[in-house]
């Protein structure tokens, strides 16, 4: 608390008179106070209803002033002694006109300085242009690595013996994940970690974000997933594999570029069921990162304002998670360019694009789109995105190698089976419908209790019409349009 203690004793320098801290890390802030009333030339006070008013020095007891605010403010306003007040979870009081009025009253007519601590404060308008925001930075990468290391040390003297660490990059890579963790949270983590088995592995990286998760995700705006497909075990996007696997070493911060910059994000538009939210996870998984799924239909509130509200919340965990993949999947039903009329879209859209163009963070984006035409044109303007990726209908190879991958999957004996002759008359199949073949000869079978043949998928092939087929001209539009516009997978 020492660095952030200074930063405050600066605004307490500059006489600030009315401090604003919302938080819920009271604990951290009275420990603090505590320390600053020893260095402090002012007395400092601390309020709260339960226990009264108290100097925080040695020898002096609470006086009893608990929900009487007038008598409170009465008395600090007739204290002569320029002083600090700190009260805890005051913001109650706030809607009072006469507590309004006694706090601007110390703020025009004393040399105190009020400090207002609770979890949520809403100010009235009266006392918002006197007001002074603070809150306690989060620890730097540096503390934490030192906080892991001590711990590390802590746990081979206590137990005599060398903490197995599984590769030279596990540490580095644990105190990525406690990134964002205020210091009692981020130590609890590690210490489990450390004394769980003695081991850091894989595992506790999994563990560790987990857990990090469930502390910042109060809200639930956002989905975890920590378990998805690797991206060498999808057909196909030979060119989207290679365009991860050049900027890998730049996002995780091995290698640096002249300026600094880093990959923001991607845009896969495509047909539906070709692999676009299997190719969200799979780069997740590539980079080894968790994944954090956004749905735009939770953040849709009632109120005026808690619409965009909810995206911002869920965009500052996206933050305080790096490093981390970021899916928002079916951009364009959150952020719609054809609802013109609507005014939460817009504003939700213009929160969005703020947002990405200040992210500094390592927080990269994989948004993915069925209808390029309900897309806002400022959304997929060159530097929004890194790229704008079409995930097209699979040519005969891909089918192959897709047909495969699920015949493999289900455990199933490919011997009486000719794939190629299959993918072969599969043209205009997305990827869903390929499993889905599959997925029907598995029903076929079982009830006559037979085996899968050629035969077998070919029937369920002539019975089965591909959205390319009952939606060709919309499939066709989207086609062209992408074939001069974005860069194939």
């Amino acid at each position: 608390m020492n660095n952030s203690l200074h930063d405050l004793e600066i605004l307490l320098v500059k006489n600030k008179r009315l401090v604003v801290i919302e938080t819920e890390r009271e604990g951290c802030y009275v420990s603090g106070f505590k320390e600053l009333a020893r260095r402090s030339q002012k007395p400092v006070f601390l309020w709260s209803l339960t226990k009264g008013l108290k100097r925080l020095a040695e020898g002096y007891g609470a006086q009893k002033i608990n929900g009487d605010y007038q008598q409170l403010l009465g008395q600090i306003v007739a204290t002569s002694v320029p002083s600090i007040y700190v009260l805890v979870d005051f913001h109650s009081f706030l809607t009072e006109p006469l507590a309004v009025r006694y706090i601007k009253d110390c703020i025009n007519d004393t040399e105190h300085t009020l400090i207002l601590l609770s979890k949520s404060i809403e100010l009235p308008e009266d006392l918002r242009h006197l007001a002074t925001h603070y809150s306690l930075p989060l620890p730097t990468r540096d503390e934490l690595k030192r906080m892991v290391n001590n711990l590390a040390k802590q746990w081979m003297h206590e137990h005599d013996r060398k903490l197995k660490v599984e590769d030279r990059r596990i540490v580095s890579k644990i105190v990525d994940n406690l990134c964002g963790l205020k210091m009692s949270d981020a130590q609890r983590l590690s210490k489990h970690a450390i004394y769980d088995d003695g081991v850091l592995n894989q595992q506790d990286i999994i563990h560790i974000a987990k857990d990090k998760f469930d502390v910042l995700n109060q809200d639930s705006l956002l989905n975890l997933h920590l378990d998805y497909e690797e991206l060498d075990d999808i057909a196909g996007f030979d060119n989207l594999k290679k365009w991860l696997t050049l900027r890998k070493p730049v996002f995780a911060g091995d290698t640096k570029l002249p300026g600094g910059d880093i990959p923001k994000g991607i845009m896969l538009l495509g047909v539906q069921g070709c692999g676009k939210s299997m190719a969200a996870k799979a780069v997740a998984s590539s980079w080894g990162l968790p994944l954090l799924h956004l749905d735009f239909a939770i953040l849709y509130n009632r109120f005026y304002g808690q619409t965009e509200e909810n995206l911002r919340t869920a965009l500052n965990t996206a933050e305080l998670m790096e490093p981390c993949v970021l899916w928002l999947d079916e951009i364009e039903k959150g952020l719609s360019a054809v609802s013109n009329s609507d005014d939460v879209s817009k504003r939700m859209l213009g929160t969005f694009l703020t947002w990405l163009a200040e992210n500094k963070k390592r927080v990269f984006l994989v948004a993915t789109a069925n209808d390029v035409s309900a897309l806002p044109p400022e959304l997929i303007r060159k530097g929004r995105f890194d790229e704008v990726f079409f995930v097209d209908l699979p040519n005969q190879e891909d089918r192959a190698a897709i047909l495969e991958i699920h015949l493999d999957r289900r455990e199933l004996d490919k011997s009486m089976i000719d794939i190629m002759s299959i993918s072969s008359k599969t043209e205009g199949f997305s990827g869903a419908e390929l499993e889905q073949l599959i997925v029907s000869a598995v029903y076929a079978t079982y009830a006559e209790n037979t085996s899968i043949t050629t035969e077998v998928l070919l029937q369920e092939v002539e019975t089965t019409r591909p959205l390319s087929v009952l939606m060709a001209e919309k499939i066709q539009h989207l086609r062209e349009w992408a074939s001069s516009r974005t860069i194939m997978v």
